[in-house]
């Protein structure tokens, strides 16, 4: 057989080895996804590296297989072949089998092929279809080997399958060869075939492969989907590993929207509920993803907003009660099995927690902060945040501010730090250097040194107490406090001291719960309690058979009730403040003891009388006087005393004694009046046991 140094069969081989590097396309957007590859594919050079040198072709009717040996190189036949005068071949009817050193083999059919050896450039027109090995298909209507045979074109629509799974679509494809530069256009389509497990799909306006350099680009309005997983962007650039086999690099740009579906975890949603996967969604303007090639998985993604910082990437998980959306100028995320783990958010952090569960109310939550750390389940569902600088938490109820936060978003839980941390809602404010909050019992704990402010005292268990007087809020210092939201309770330990105006309390703990109707203050109670003008205007009145108002007026001032007692307790609902253990009320000077002193209080609040009993004792150091009884009422308005006893008895400094039923004492001039007098009571020499008169200071009349 003779053979010549150029024919046109070497023409139609170039040709046909160039347009099967096309599926390379197809299968790097599958890489996209991280679930698919195939082996890297031959290189052309690597093809055609044997060839039919002096190899030569006449006839029609032809059909020639041409060997090496024992090895066929390739196999042709078709009608016949033609040439004109400008050195152009002409072959009709061409089927075309190629074989590698491997034995893979390669066929190509069309209606007619052209080739000029002089320009080294043809056509394959009518019907082309090109087959290889592992399910490989190429048709199109027309293969045009340009520029001196550096390039391939198709100008039609063209279809590629592939391992028998996989196909694409494009209205026009070219392969630069020297360059090894493919690109797929016009309306690129690559698709899994019917009856795929996870259908896969990839459409874009243009797919460009530079091969050399092994990098991707999808462009115009890219759109990637793996089941229920998708990517869309405007443009997407992927980088290959050597070998073609996976990716090692993904870079999206502009308009980026994507969700994907980690495996649905038992327990995650309500008892009855079928398990239901979270859906993971983003969104941001470039979008940079580090794959490990080995699996194709990703192992860190990183997500940004626009650069001018109007607006902001995201991640959101969705599971059928929960919605979770983390927003920030830039996100860092790790994977693990192709599930974020954890993320890093930089710049405008801003976290939306929402939660539906049938049968109660809706909860949101939200949290902002400068930088964020977060964690996920297993199932991609978002779970905890740490915040950093500037954080600022809200739910329906409260608004925390602080340094540092640790959200817990499955137990409802926020841990704040600061100097202070604020906690304010519609009832008041709480500040602290460490403050745990409770979402969902709507509970807070502040530690390190509290301070509160009540600003609605008539919804708290403080309605009625010293506290309950004067104006604007209450203030509240302690070392840790509990305050709950709804229903209203708190409770305050470790030197508490609360205030309103002039009015004060302390104690070691203060105890309040509004739907108990109940406050307790414990461990050794101080209050000090101012009367109201009303109450103070009305000493200045003379007292009846007083020798002058001289006493009365100077009693005008608004002087403080001051009460201590080892505990202190208030009902509102009765309308009564009791103290109990070692009771001692002071005002002036002038002292009431007791074990047990109950606080009868008016409609405003006020109080009205105060019942000591238990030993009542009354003490008068500047009149230096001294009455006992078993009951003693104190009448607030009236500033009076009166003491019950059986019986009482009344001593002077100088030691004389009067003793009675009943005695009635007068806080602003420090008489006394002892009534009901015991007859059988031996009498002294400096008191006539006869006189039933008020006992003047010194023990006269």
């Amino acid at each position: 057989m003779v053979r010549k140094a150029r024919s046109p069969v070497t023409g139609i081989r170039k040709l046909l080895l160039a347009a099967l590097v096309l599926i390379v396309l197809a299968v790097v957007g599958l890489f996209l996804f991280g679930k698919a590859g195939l082996q890297r594919q031959r290189r052309p050079e690597e093809r055609a590296a044997r060839g039919g040198k002096d190899m030569t072709l006449i006839g029609e009717d032809f059909d020639y297989t041409f060997t090496q040996g024992e090895r066929p190189i390739f196999h042709i036949q078709g009608d016949s072949i033609e040439a004109d005068r400008e050195g152009t071949l002409y072959l009709k009817g061409v089927a075309v089998t190629l074989y590698d050193r491997e034995g893979h083999v390669f066929h190509v059919e069309c209606r007619r092929a052209s080739f000029n050896r002089e320009s080294n450039e043809g056509q394959l027109q009518g019907d082309v279809f090109l087959k290889g090995p592992d399910g490989l298909e190429l048709r199109t209507a027309r293969l045009d080997m340009r520029e001196k045979g550096n390039r391939v074109v198709s100008e039609g629509d063209a279809e590629i399958r592939f391992g028998g799974k996989y196909v694409a679509h494009a209205g026009r494809l070219r392969f630069d060869i020297p360059e090894e530069v493919y690109v797929l256009q016009q309306g690129t389509r690559v698709e899994s075939l019917p009856g795929a497990e996870q259908p896969v799909s990839l459409v874009a306006q243009r797919l460009v492969y530079e091969r050399r350099k092994r990098w991707l680009r999808v462009e115009g309005g890219a759109n990637l989907r793996r089941g229920d997983d998708w990517l869309a962007a405007r443009r997407i650039f992927g980088n290959l590993t050597d070998d073609e086999s996976g990716l090692k690099f993904v870079h999206a740009f502009w308009d980026i929207q994507g969700e994907t579906r980690a495996a649905a975890q038992p327990g995650a949603q309500p008892k009855g509920s079928p398990p239901a996967p979270t859906r993971v969604r983003f969104g941001g303007q470039d979008l940079a993803v580090v794959l490990q090639p080995e699996a194709n998985q990703v192992r860190h993604v990183e997500l940004a907003g626009p650069p001018e910082g109007q607006g902001r990437a995201s991640i959101e998980t969705v599971s059928p009660t929960v919605s979770r959306l983390l927003t920030a100028r830039r996100i860092e995320g790790e994977l693990a099995q192709g599930v974020l783990s954890g993320a890093q958010a930089f710049g405008g952090v801003e976290i939306h927690d929402n939660v539906h569960v049938a049968g109660s109310p809706p909860v949101a939550r939200q949290a902002n902060g400068q930088r964020a750390s977060a964690g996920f389940r297993p199932d991609g569902q978002l779970t905890s945040v740490e915040l950093n600088n500037n954080v600022v938490f809200r739910d329906a109820q409260v608004t925390a501010t602080g340094d540092r936060a640790t959200l817990d978003l499955e137990q409802g839980q926020g841990q704040f730090v600061g100097k202070p941390v604020t906690l304010e809602s519609d009832r008041g404010r709480l500040e602290a250097p460490r403050v745990v909050y409770d979402t969902a019992q709507q509970v807070a704990n502040a530690r390190g040194g509290v301070k509160a402010l009540l600003q609605k005292v008539e919804d708290t268990a403080l309605a009625g107490t010293p506290l309950s007087a004067g104006e604007g809020p209450v203030h509240v210092e302690s070392q840790e406090a509990f305050w709950r939201q709804k229903p209203s309770s708190f409770l305050f330990r470790g030197d508490v001291r609360a205030w309103r105006g002039d009015n004060l309390l302390l104690a070691p703990e203060l105890r309040g719960d509004k739907e108990a109707d109940q406050l307790v203050a414990s461990g050794g109670v101080k209050t000090l309690w101012y009367p109201t003008k009303e109450q103070a205007s009305q000493a200045t009145r003379p007292k009846k058979g007083a020798a002058d108002a001289k006493s009365g007026a100077a009693a005008g001032a608004r002087t403080p009730v001051n009460v201590a007692a080892s505990d202190m307790t208030y009902r509102q609902k009765a309308g009564v403040l009791v103290y109990t253990g070692n009771v001692r009320v002071d005002q002036e000077g002038k002292t009431l003891a007791c074990q047990h002193l109950e606080v009868d209080l008016g409609q405003d609040h006020q109080a009205e009388t105060m019942t000591c009993t238990g030993d009542a004792h009354v003490n008068d150091p500047k009149a230096g006087r001294q009455i006992d009884g078993q009951r003693a009422v104190y009448h607030v308005d009236a500033r009076q005393v009166e003491i019950f006893g059986d019986p009482v008895v009344m001593r002077d400094r100088d030691g004389n004694q009067v003793r009675g039923k009943r005695a009635l004492y007068y806080i602003d001039d420090g008489k006394v009046e002892v009534k009901g007098k015991d007859e059988a009571a031996p009498a002294t020499p400096a008191m006539p046991a006869t006189t039933a008169a008020p006992v003047k200071p010194g023990g006269g009349r």
